[in-house]
């Protein structure tokens, strides 16, 4: 017959802390990856929070990890002598582990399960270019059986997902896109073609492929490229100006 149940509410009360502190850290990062993200593009998840007072929310999972670890041996032990298991324990350990897979979730799987808010965003474009430089073809994939157009480019640098999937030497995303008809010699804002980023960067299997279709190494002149980082400074300045409280 198994011995009574044994709470112990030391060990609850010392994995408060620990799980509302994690808790608030997964909220505010999956807001970031979606929200936060179709509203404003791409995200450096975790940047601004790590940058203020909510950087101590980043100490909340490594002290949850070790109240995990203490209240695993802790069942371990119920387990050994037959004791029934501490509920509220198990319950907290439970969702402990639902934390920190959450935490675990990549980006695009996010974006993939909300694709229709991600389709819809004013920056539709940043985000399919983003998710081909992570190598991320099935959010590419989604987007693109979502009406978005493969000749999108991303705001800053005016590439398209093929500069994009080409720089990152990512040969299956670019042999998608060109079966559906990307432009192989699309230049981005310095004049680059995707052949050329692929080949700077000595990813020469995207190299063949694309020359096999038409692909052209296209470089930026000095005057080009300069004028299109001054382009591009004076919009980030104009858009911190328009961003800034009056």
């Amino acid at each position: 017959m198994a011995a009574p149940i044994h709470v112990r509410l030391w060990l609850l009360f010392i994995g408060v802390l620990p799980v509302l502190g994690t808790a608030l850290l997964t909220g505010r990062l999956i807001w970031e990856q979606t929200v936060w993200t179709w509203r404003r593009g791409p995200q450096m998840v975790g940047f601004s929070l790590a940058h203020g007072v909510g950087a101590i929310l980043f100490f909340a999972p490594i002290l949850l990890v070790l109240w995990t670890a203490v209240a695993l041996v802790m069942m371990v032990v119920d387990l050994v002598k037959r004791r029934r298991l501490d509920t509220p324990t198990f319950a907290g350990f439970a969702i402990a582990l639902l934390l920190f897979g959450l935490l675990s979730v990549p980006g695009g799987i996010w974006q993939r399960l909300f694709i229709r808010h991600v389709v819809s965003s004013p920056r539709v474009g940043d985000l399919l270019v983003y998710a081909a430089y992570n190598r991320d073809l099935r959010t590419v994939q989604a987007m693109l059986s979502h009406s978005v157009s493969v000749s999108a480019t991303d705001h800053s640098e005016w590439r398209t997902v093929l500069h994009a999937a080409a720089s990152a030497g990512d040969l299956r995303t670019v042999q998608l896109l060109v079966s559906i008809g990307a432009n192989v010699n699309a230049l981005d804002r310095a004049g680059d073609s995707p052949t050329e980023l692929a080949a700077s960067r000595g990813h020469q299997d995207c190299v063949g492929f694309l020359e096999e279709h038409g692909g052209k190494r296209i470089h930026r002149d000095e005057a080009q490229h300069q004028k299109a980082i001054h382009d591009k400074v004076a919009e980030d300045i104009e858009e911190m100006n328009r961003k800034r409280p009056e």
